[in-house]
Parts: C-alpha cells; structure tokens; sequence
C-alpha cells in the first residue's frame, strides 16, 4: 500500500503545507529543523514548506466559556492560510489535540461541532481543488495522563476516554474524505508513548516531533473510504466565517 510520502514523490508535488496548533508550530522541538513539519517536508522532498501551526488554536469555531470562538480556529482561518498567496501542492493537518482537551464550555464546544467544521475544511479544500489523495490528516497526539492536569483553563481535567473519541473520529473523517490518515495518537502511544513528550506533558520532544514525521511519512488511506464522503459540498457560509 503507497504511503503518503511515496505518493508525493511520484506525484511529483514541490510544496507542502502544515496546518495545526502549537505542536504543528513546532513548541518544544529543539530547532526549527527538529519541528515535524520540517522533518516531514524533507521526507516528502519538497522545496517549500509553509507551516501554518498556531499556538493555542482548534478546528473548531464554536463559543468557548466567555461566548466567543477562539481566535485563529482552523475552520475561520483556512481559505487564508491554505487556499492564499502559500498556497501548497498537499497539506498535513493535525488539529484535535486541544478540542479534545477542552472542557470549559460543553453545550456549544464539543465533539460534534469538531466533526462539522473539520468536515467543513475538507470541503473547502476540495471544492478549491485539492483531491483527497493531496491531504493527510493525522489523529491528536499521544498524551501523558499528566498533561490532563497542564493548561489554561478549560483546558484542564479531561478524561482519557473522552481524548481518544477524538482519535477514532478523525480517522473516521480520513476514511469518509478519502484522505491519508496518519495514525499519530496510536503510534505515538505504542513506540514510545510519554517518552515522546518534553517535560511539560503537552508538546513532543525532538523524539516526538520525529516519530510525528515518521507517521506523515508512512501514512495510508484507508479501506472503504468515500462510502458517506461530503466532499462534493462545499462549506457551510464559508464567506461569512473565513477569517
């Protein structure tokens, strides 16, 4: 089975964007070069890397516990940051890891609306005219039980069961889009696991921003995909919401 690096190389694209929070930014990694982004782009030997990582973001444009989305959400910022003047042959998303993290506001910020608007930036995407084969999207990373007790609020106090719901819906949503699905949580977890994270239990060490990579690199699509794909949609008001 082609993984995504390799379909890349034949595919012959030169760039590459990287779509993310701060793990995606590249917090903890030693040196730029150490980032995952970066380690990816030289798996996929491609000229240009336009990493689009945020600290502090989500997928999702839904209202935090002070009523108001949280700026820079992959959902409002995407037709700027993927679709503009950095425009990339294909992309890597790794969003998740804090929308599943975040607990402060349930009855407007949870598991269904990340589901909607992650789905919302696929369609876009292929509705510009990226195929799903030109995207890999990758499940949250791994996380110690102890990094349930770091970060701002609402960001504190989730349950493991409910940060891995958010592992088997991403690779739901690569399956359903036909996109590459890196399993980055499951892997992490099992060649590694809390050895992969610096000292703060959040961010990936050098060792974790590798086996990131590596998990890119390797990435497949999945079996029965496209069965109930939205892709032919395009999002919901996107002009109204793109930042």
């Amino acid at each position: 089975m082609t993984g995504f690096a390799e379909h890349v190389r034949k595919r012959g694209a030169r760039s590459l964007a990287t779509f993310g929070d701060s793990i995606t930014e590249g917090m903890s990694a030693s040196a730029p070069e150490k980032r995952w982004a970066n380690l990816l782009a030289t798996f996929l030997r491609v000229d240009r890397l336009a990493n689009k990582g945020i600290a502090g973001t989500v997928m999702q444009q839904s209202p935090m516990a002070d009523g108001k989305p949280k700026p820079n959400s992959g959902r409002a910022r995407y037709e700027r940051d993927l679709l503009g003047s950095d425009r990339a042959d294909v992309i890597a998303i790794l969003y998740g890891f804090n929308d599943a993290r975040y607990i402060g506001a349930p009855e407007t910020f949870h598991h269904a609306n990340f589901v909607r608007d992650y789905k919302e930036v696929l369609a876009g995407l292929f509705a510009a005219g990226y195929r799903p084969e030109d995207i890999c999207i990758g499940s949250p990373p791994h996380i110690p039980d102890a990094g349930f007790h770091v970060g701002t609020a609402g960001f504190t106090g989730q349950t493991r069961e409910a940060f891995q719901a958010y592992v088997e819906t991403v690779k739901q949503i690569a399956r359903e889009a036909g996109t590459f699905y890196a399993p980055v949580n499951e892997r992490m977890g099992a060649e590694g696991g809390d050895l992969l994270l610096s000292e703060d239990h959040v961010h990936p060490n050098d060792a974790g921003h590798a086996k990131i990579a590596e998990i890119f690199a390797d990435a497949t699509r999945l079996g029965g995909y496209g069965a109930r794909s939205n892709r032919a949609e395009g999002p919901r008001n996107a002009k109204q919401s793109a930042a």
